[in-house]
């Protein structure tokens, strides 16, 4: 027979098991809630950047008084203008170059970039890096050219993740001059450019003609070699047998690849850390260099702009991030991929001179005076201004997203002279 005090102590032993079962129960909820607060940390910065675009002073909203002097030096230096033969040795002259890939104060710039769009290929051949179709266009003076061909019209919207679809021509051409009025000249130049597919395969090694095919009707075609290349997957030239595409100058060096602190797993079902950890930058602080963070923070923001959200790893040279590489951008001007924006509002750094360069083209300005400078260029617009508006609109969620770490940290700890 169980006596009643080994009754009681059952009675306080299965008391006290329900009491940490209880314990347990909350303890794992607790857990769980505070992992729902850390998956939802993004989408919160969201909501409190969109916020304070609500809130932001006029002098974000309004014509900078200092950008007329902007326009004036772009549109001399980047409209093109006529050269001649011994044009490329200016690129050859910017290798010694110290603050970019090239010179925003070179007055050839806009020789450079007719060259750039004219001259003529001497012989053409696959380039092999990569995961995209691209040609390796050879001109004068040794000068090499990276071309990537059209394989969307502007107007097409490319739905899914933010790396979805191929790369977009529009794109890199936009992106640079997009870079040019906010004075990064860490990028290489760029235009649009026709190239004859007959002429490509004239001109091609024998390689470049194995990815080629001519058409029962005459058309030439081409498949390329590359990662993702594969035969079923083909452009073709219109009835003069002509492609559009972007012509990308290449500058001499040696470039180091680097994986992105923020590079996403490109799986549905996995977040990245920084995806889920609101306090990543504090960990991430102590194994980085302050200025390369700053370097990763000025790509955020110029990636945000043009929402390319792709870029898993950095190109490094001259010691200097290259904004390299701007081809998944543009997809789609109805959606706004804040995620892009994190080395930013996760950090809350900025260079003092990157954020002089985003206040000097507000109210509307940063668009307008790349339409200037584009419609004088390649006379044809690059992107829809669906595309525009939404790059006026991202412009205002970044001087949001700075004014939101300047009430969270202060002046003094958000912006830096690096």
């Amino acid at each position: 027979m169980i006596s009643k005090k080994k009754i009681y102590v059952f009675a306080v032993c299965g008391a006290l098991t329900t009491i940490l079962y209880y314990i347990a129960n909350i303890v794992f909820l607790c857990k769980i809630y505070e992992n729902e607060i850390e998956n939802n940390f993004n989408v919160d910065i969201e909501k409190i950047i969109r916020e304070y675009v609500g809130v932001l002073e006029p002098q974000f909203l309004n014509v900078n008084p200092r950008f007329s002097k902007l326009r004036l030096k772009l549109i001399t230096n980047f409209k093109y203008s006529d050269y001649n033969h011994s044009i490329w040795d200016v690129p050859k002259n910017w290798i010694s170059y110290k603050h970019g890939l090239y010179n925003p104060d070179d007055s050839s710039i806009g020789k450079l970039l007719k060259a750039l769009k004219f001259e003529p290929i001497l012989k053409v051949s696959n380039a092999l890096k990569g995961t995209q179709l691209k040609l390796l266009l050879h001109l004068n003076s040794s000068q090499k050219v990276l071309f990537k061909p059209q394989w969307y019209s502007k107007e097409t919207v490319i739905e899914g993740p933010v790396y979805s679809g191929k790369d977009r021509h529009s794109a890199e051409i936009y992106s640079f001059y997009l870079g040019a009025v906010l004075n990064i000249s860490w990028m290489p130049l760029v235009v649009g450019r026709k190239i004859n597919l007959q002429e490509v395969y004239q001109k091609g090694d024998l390689l470049l003609k194995k990815t080629m095919f001519i058409k029962a009707t005459g058309e030439y075609c081409l498949f390329g070699k590359c990662y993702y290349c594969r035969k079923e997957e083909y452009i073709c030239g219109d009835n003069d047998n002509l492609i559009e595409g972007a012509a990308i100058l290449i500058i001499p060096g040696i470039l180091k690849k680097v994986r992105s602190p923020w590079q996403r797993t490109y799986k549905n079902h996995l977040k990245a850390k920084w995806e889920e950890n609101k306090d990543y930058c504090k960990s991430l602080k102590k194994g980085i260099d302050h200025e390369k963070l700053l370097d990763y923070v000025d790509l955020s923001i110029f990636d945000f702009l043009i929402q390319n959200g792709d870029r898993h790893h950095y190109e490094i040279m001259k010691g200097n991030i290259i904004f390299l590489d701007n081809g998944k951008s543009f997809g789609n001007p109805n959606k706004v991929f804040f995620d892009i924006l994190a080395p930013l509002y996760q950090c809350c750094l900025i260079r003092n001179t990157t954020w002089n360069n985003l206040q000097i083209v507000s109210g509307g300005t940063l668009t307008s005076l790349v339409d200037e400078i584009l419609k004088s260029n390649e006379q044809t617009e690059i992107i829809t201004e669906y595309n525009k508006r939404a790059v006026e609109q991202r412009l205002l969620f970044i001087y949001a997203a700075v004014n939101y770490c300047i009430k969270k940290f202060g002046v003094e700890s958000v912006f830096t002279t690096c």
